[in-house]
């Protein structure tokens, strides 16, 4: 079962539930401080209209008192006073019906109507003559405006008791919600901690058993590995091995019979007549084949195995090499040889595949005018070194060791325990260098850091 896409899921949810969260939180507290800063303009408008119809009743009282008792002013302004008082507290119940509950709108008409009776009531002191107003003052204000402003006020009273007790049954509200948003942001940042935890077991679960099975996984890449090399340096000895039978054979085999071959046909020359010109022509250009075939396997014996690589030793292998390939490529190749004396026969097989395999590739590549083989000890091992000065590459382009030629070199050299490195740039030739430990009992020499 493939894991990513539970895992996105699983992230993917983990977000959205933090962003949610924060957004709802944010929401909430907005919402809170709305309702808070709401409530508190609704309360202070409706004390304000309560106020002032309070105000306006007050003020008609008193202008009707001061008509009554006084008789100051002219009638009309008094009226037109009371009429504008009329007026404001008309259009403050206009504008506190709205910020009345619903179901508290009939106290609010009740009082309305009371209101509108009071002021009615009033109506009746401009028609009354000087003497009226001396004679019924008394009477009219205890009988009339008294009870009336009495009764509008004590309707005022109720109105800002059901005002007062909207504002705090809203307030209620607004701290039930307060005290309600950190269990809401509690509950959110569980869910979301619940699911990040899921989603880390999910993981864990899934990485340890990736890691298990990449453990497993690269232990049999490492023995696949090793079981590799262990075939690649049986193939290469075998090949050696069969390489230097059939070298042997070539040289010793074939080579004697075609030595009998030329050895038989001059006898068979010496053995004819005089006269026999046509036959001893013949057995003139079987000499001469002779002789060239048996050239021909005789570097094909070098070529496969030089058999003084064993008879001789590395030095003198090296040096035959050189002179061939300049022979061969016209191309001069020094050699400069130090410590190979007690090389084993592994190792001495390395270094004669490695130079040759260098100089092959020099002759197909390089376009070199003069190449150096240098095979010295240093640093507790042998070291290679094979130079040109042919027209070089760029390793970086090309990559560094990917012709079968280079990772043969570079794969014998690491069977011995060495390390095989390629150096080149455009126009300045190129370097293979090469490092094989000392082997001392069985074991690897390697020298020290």
């Amino acid at each position: 079962m493939r894991i990513w896409p539970i895992l996105l899921l699983g992230f993917s949810t983990l977000v959205l539930l933090i962003a949610f969260s924060g957004f709802s939180a944010l929401e909430r507290a907005r919402s809170i401080y709305a309702g808070v800063s709401e409530l508190h303009d609704t309360e202070q408008h409706a004390e304000r209209l309560l106020a002032k119809v309070r105000s306006d009743i007050l003020s008609s009282a008193i202008v009707v008192r001061d008509d009554l008792y006084q008789n100051s002013g002219p009638e009309d302004e008094q009226r037109a006073e009371l009429r504008r008082l009329q007026i404001s507290t008309t259009a403050a119940l206009v504008e506190l019906r709205p910020l009345i509950p619903k179901e508290d709108a009939p106290k609010l008409e009740t009082m309305r109507q009371d209101l509108n009776d009071y002021w009615h009531s009033l109506d009746a002191l401009f028609l009354w003559t000087p003497e009226q107003k001396a004679r019924l003052n008394r009477a009219f204000l205890h009988d009339e405006i008294f009870p009336r402003r009495q009764a509008v006020l004590m309707l005022l009273g109720q109105v800002e008791e059901l005002n007062r007790d909207s504002i705090q049954t809203r307030r209620k509200d607004i701290d039930r919600r307060e005290r309600d948003l950190p269990v809401f942001v509690s509950r959110l940042i569980g869910a979301t901690i619940l699911v990040g935890i899921l989603v880390a077991i999910a993981s864990a679960v899934r990485i340890s058993a990736l890691e298990s099975h990449a453990s497993k996984q690269q232990a049999a890449v490492v023995a696949a590995g090793e079981e590799l090399r262990n075939l690649s340096r049986q193939l290469v000895e075998t090949q050696e091995e069969e390489r230097r039978s059939l070298s042997r054979e070539l040289h010793d085999q074939i080579g004697q019979l075609l030595t009998a071959i030329r050895i038989g046909a001059g006898n068979l020359e010496d053995d004819l007549p005089e006269d026999s010109d046509r036959a001893k022509l013949q057995l003139d250009q079987i000499k001469r084949l002779s002789e060239q075939t048996l050239r021909t396997v005789r570097d094909l014996a070098m070529g496969l195995r030089p058999a003084m690589l064993d008879d001789l030793g590395l030095g003198a292998a090296l040096e035959w090499q050189a002179r061939q390939h300049s022979r061969l490529c016209g191309v001069p190749v020094s050699v400069e040889l130090d410590g190979t004396e007690n090389l084993s026969d592994s190792q001495r097989t390395c270094v004669y595949r490695v130079v040759q395999e260098a100089l092959t590739n020099i002759a197909r590549h390089a376009e070199a005018r003069n190449i150096e083989v240098s095979v010295k000890s240093a640093a507790g091992g042998i070291s290679i070194v094979v130079r040109d000065d042919g027209r070089g590459f760029d390793v970086a382009e090309t990559g560094s060791g990917k012709g079968l030629g280079l990772l043969g070199i570079k794969e014998r050299v690491r069977q011995l325990g060495g390390e095989a490195s390629l150096e080149s740039e455009r126009g300045s030739g190129t370097r293979l260098k090469a490092w094989l430990p000392l082997e001392i009992k069985g074991e690897w020499k390697r020298a020290a850091s």
